[in-house]
């Protein structure tokens, strides 16, 4: 599989610089690409289901040439997930992230929207482990989280998952007012890259309609 300096050190950082435990990360990492991907990503037939459930759009670059995802929260049903297809899924928008991702950037941010959600959207087992799922085959590519409409349900199920999480990636978490939304999303994202719902000029582009350079031929380098 092909790689570059810029991916090892990733890994590396991964895992504080410790070479033996880097290249144990690094090792579990091919071995997991081969095995799940052997066409380089997830095809979209194999996961049908999630795209089709309106959650998952890509949305430009940020101010700095971060892709940008936003996810719709109260579109994911866990109960009707599996764990393995809901992976497949992120592994699937990741891979695309990284192929909008411009020369010598290496993060995405995503918008993460609350609105509307329900005790029927909010799934322990699938939240930690896609943070889990990233860590271990996507490590140092999530730049920030903007969670936005929050409803109260949202901080019982907070507390419960906020202790999985280590204290790198919860910083990286800034929950944002209602009323200061769009005045937030500006100081890393221009006008243009908003999504309208949040007072921008960015139409929503759902991700199966996403084309990001080179994809689908892309065999992103994780």
């Amino acid at each position: 599989m092909d790689t570059d300096d810029a991916t090892l050190l990733r890994f590396l950082r991964a895992r504080s610089m410790c070479v033996p435990k880097a290249c144990k990360m690094f090792a579990e990492h091919q071995k997991w690409r081969r095995e799940y991907f052997p066409q380089g990503h997830a095809q979209e037939d194999e996961i049908k289901d999630e795209l089709t459930a309106g959650k998952f759009f890509m949305q430009g670059h940020d101010r700095k040439g971060r892709p940008i995802a936003l996810l719709l929260g109260a579109k994911h049903v866990s109960s009707k997930k599996t764990i393995e297809r809901q992976k497949q899924a992120l592994s699937y928008l990741m891979d695309k992230l990284i192929c909008s991702m411009p020369p010598g950037e290496e993060k995405f941010i995503v918008i993460s929207d609350l609105k509307d959600l329900k005790l029927k959207n909010l799934d322990f087992r699938g939240f930690i482990s896609a943070f889990n799922f990233m860590q271990a085959y996507y490590p140092e590519r999530l730049g920030k989280v903007y969670a936005l409409h929050i409803p109260q349900l949202f901080w019982a199920f907070w507390k419960l998952v906020h202790p999985f999480l280590d204290d790198v990636t919860k910083a990286k978490i800034s929950f944002v007012e209602d009323d200061k939304i769009e005045e937030t999303l500006l100081k890393d994202i221009s006008l243009e890259e908003i999504p309208t719902l949040y007072g921008g000029s960015k139409e929503l582009v759902p991700l199966e309609l996403a084309q990001p350079p080179g994809w689908p031929q892309f065999k992103p380098v994780t």
